[in-house]
């Protein structure tokens, strides 16, 4: 065998880089649907416009924005943002859009999984079916197709082949049904490089995302993960958080190492006003890491605010902390993770 033979029948290695290594930009997508947010789209677009203007001061932003839609967003938006015309139906391009990778440790990928809506949850999803194959072709890279029903929001990675996920998302019937754990693992491995998943319980109670874990618990450096602590005043929420506690505690990671467990508490979930049928987003954990930077919520409360403000910033000491007021946002049920897609550099 020649060595140009050797070299090209190596097998290829995928690598889902870590949220916080250095990215090439982030994208968005403008929301123009007002299903998630009844009477209130307005509002909730200038909370888009706040987190897009604070992650545009640490990195490049496009805004993904439909043909009709885009004088509106450039009001809002002012002129530094690049504007994308694809369309779309929804605004959560967490979800809907590809998971970048790198090959062989250099040239980027697109990963793109089967988006069925949140399981049916959303009942015009066909264009967002379609978003990650058009964000691949616009980043100018291949994609890798996969045959598993999965949203962003649903995986979390430390950069060095440890993924956390949740059983209430991947094993769903209404996304996955019959697949097997063994299945899902070997997936995981071919298309995100995945050595060990760490298995959530996940949230049966959470209406369509069904638990995704970035709104339960993230990994902010290697071998450290926050776990977002419960202030709600439903019982069987504390009660989920208690055990998705639980199955975190004492794992390790894909190096060995045990992992150490930081906390954010949520916001309370009382008098948080009108909301639509998704629920209220209270998650603090739900946030943005770009470049030099966070990119986080606020509700509206001074005081939980800064708390989580704090810890915060003593998870990440060495990143500006950028927090933004999503209050009319949250009332879809999703936070700033959640309308994010980072692009690594």
């Amino acid at each position: 065998m020649s060595n140009f033979d050797q070299i090209y029948s190596m097998p290829l290695s995928r690598h889902m880089p870590a949220e916080w290594e250095t990215h090439a930009g982030c994208v968005m997508v403008w929301p123009t649907d007002d299903t998630p947010w009844p009477d209130n789209l307005p509002a909730v677009q200038r909370d888009y416009a706040g987190v897009a203007r604070a992650i545009n001061s640490f990195e490049p932003l496009t805004m993904v924005v439909a043909a009709d839609a885009a004088a509106n967003a450039r009001a809002l938006l002012g002129d530094d943002i690049k504007l994308l015309t694809i369309p779309y139906d929804d605004a959560w391009v967490r979800d809907s859009g590809p998971t970048f990778v790198r090959e062989n440790g250099k040239q980027l990928a697109a990963v793109t999984w089967r988006f069925n809506g949140w399981g049916g949850a959303a009942s015009d999803f066909g264009l967002d079916a379609k978003i990650n194959l058009a964000l691949a072709r616009h980043v100018g890279v291949k994609a890798v197709n996969s045959a598993l029903a999965m949203e962003g929001g649903a995986i979390h990675v430390d950069g060095e082949g440890t993924l956390l996920t949740t059983e209430t998302v991947v094993f769903n019937s209404n996304r996955n049904p019959g697949i097997t754990r063994e299945a899902a693992e070997a997936e995981f491995a071919r298309t995100l490089g995945i050595e060990k998943t760490i298995w959530l319980p996940g949230n049966p109670h959470e209406f369509g995302t069904n638990g995704h874990i970035d709104g339960i618990a993230c990994f902010v450096r290697p071998g450290v993960v926050m776990f977002e602590t419960s202030a709600s005043s439903r019982q069987h929420y504390r009660e989920v958080t208690a055990r998705n506690f639980a199955a975190l505690q004492g794992q390790t990671d894909a190096r060995g190492r045990k992992l150490e467990l930081i906390f954010i508490e949520e916001a309370p979930d009382e008098g948080r006003g009108k909301k639509g049928e998704w629920g209220y987003s209270t998650s603090y954990v739900n946030f943005y890491i770009a470049n030099g930077g966070i990119v986080m919520p606020a509700f509206g409360l001074p005081q939980e605010d800064a708390a989580a403000k704090a810890a915060m910033a003593a998870a990440f000491p060495d990143r500006r902390i950028a927090q933004v007021d999503i209050s009319h946002l949250a009332a879809g049920g999703g936070g700033i993770h959640c309308i994010t897609q980072q692009i690594p550099a």
